[in-house]
């Protein structure tokens, strides 16, 4: 009896020792691993997708409209569809804007119609072409994204769509040219349609904008507030007996006029001296403008 009792405690404390002995339950490796695996999947999924969107659209973006510069300058601008010309007037181009907006801040619209004024473009951005001009109003010969200009990625951590204003230009008929004439009531030059899409605008009007930064001889705050000059306020006496004409056309930053003729036939040169003898006039410029 004794030595069965015996060996019944060593019995259990064997299993009491076996009990001790079992591991605790842990992550296992094999898990760790598996979780592991799958969060790093997904974050190189997420990195692939912002790399692509990132390379997208950077292709998709002119250099000007990935790191746009402020400008503020101006030009007239008609279209003309088998002989109707287009109303840059109507509400379908027009847009609001703050007439106390100066400051140095990059406005959103980078080509924009205001006042209720048919043909006066306004450039907001330094660098647009004519191209960029027809694009933003529905006419692409320039490619990249249909709804947009680009992407504005001087902020990688804020990329902005730049979309155009809308398909409001008329349809081009198919058996249509483009005649493109640059001048005023005065005289008018034929010009490359190729340098009207492509060119710089003020590369195209060979004129400089007189923005800061473009023009060194006039002092800062005349440039930012040309309209002082209309006012009286701070004129020189050289620039008292500038003509009217020429006066308007610096306070306004006009660098151009441009007439597009899209149609078959080339138009006669009695036809485009008609439409630069109806430019619409310049006004005192306006800082919001």
């Amino acid at each position: 009896m004794y030595n069965i009792s015996y060996m019944g405690d060593t019995k259990s404390d064997k299993s009491k020792k076996g009990e001790k002995a079992r591991p605790k339950k842990v992550f296992s490796n094999s898990k760790f691993r598996a979780v592991f695996k799958y969060f790093a999947i997904v974050a190189c999924t997420l990195a692939s997708v912002i790399l692509l969107f990132y390379t997208y659209a950077f292709a998709v973006s002119p250099a000007v409209i990935r790191k746009p510069k402020l400008e503020h300058y101006h030009f007239r601008m008609q279209i003309l569809v088998n002989g109707k010309a287009e109303d840059f007037s109507t509400n379908g181009y027009q847009v609001g804007y703050s007439k106390d907006q100066c400051n140095a801040a990059l406005p959103v619209q980078p080509i924009h119609f205001h006042d209720d004024k048919d043909q006066f473009v306004h450039i907001h951005w330094n660098g647009m072409t004519g191209g960029m001009v027809m694009k933003y109003y529905g006419w692409n010969f320039i490619g990249g994204k249909r709804d947009a200009l680009g992407y504005k990625m001087d902020d990688l951590t804020n990329i902005q769509k730049v979309s155009i204003h809308g398909d409001y230009l008329p349809t081009i008929p198919d058996d249509a040219n483009f005649y493109i004439y640059v001048g005023d009531e005065n005289g008018f030059k034929e010009k490359n349609f190729d340098d009207w899409v492509g060119q710089d605008l003020e590369d195209f009007f060979n004129t400089r904008s007189n923005f800061p930064g473009n023009d060194n001889e006039m002092s800062l705050i005349d440039r930012i507030f040309p309209k002082a000059f209309a006012h009286g306020e701070g004129d020189h006496p050289g620039n008292q007996s500038e003509e009217e004409k020429t006066r308007l056309t610096r306070i306004n930053n006009l660098v151009g006029n441009v007439v597009i003729f899209v149609q078959a036939e080339r138009p006669t040169d009695a036809q485009v001296n008609e439409r630069f003898r109806h430019l619409v006039p310049l006004s005192d410029s306006t800082c919001g403008g």
